[in-house]
């Protein structure tokens, strides 16, 4: 049986190993770390997924800091800088 690995694109693999730590870093400025996920990178555009509103709403006000930072931490990693962050409710993930 072959490895999963070979059969997913690569870039897959990586953008999904940017999205968690992405998703790492910006529990911090989340009361609970399972609140917030980073969900894509499109067009120099961070999409972040929060399971309920008081959580959405908390980090909204971080949005300069969040942009700020990702592109200071993820500098070597990001192709492009990130110039926006959008927000999104997301239905809580089970893992």
């Amino acid at each position: 049986m072959k490895k999963l690995d070979s059969h997913i694109d690569i870039s897959i693999l990586e953008k999904t190993k940017i999205l968690e730590m992405i998703t790492k870093y910006v529990s911090k400025y989340t009361a609970s770390k399972t609140d917030c996920y980073a969900c894509n990178i499109n067009d120099e555009i961070l999409i972040l997924g929060c399971t309920n509103s008081a959580s959405l709403n908390l980090i909204r006000n971080y949005r300069n800091d969040i942009i700020k930072d990702v592109n200071l931490e993820f500098s070597g990693i990001l192709r492009s800088k990130i110039k926006n962050v959008k927000f999104k409710i997301i239905q809580n993930p089970s893992f």
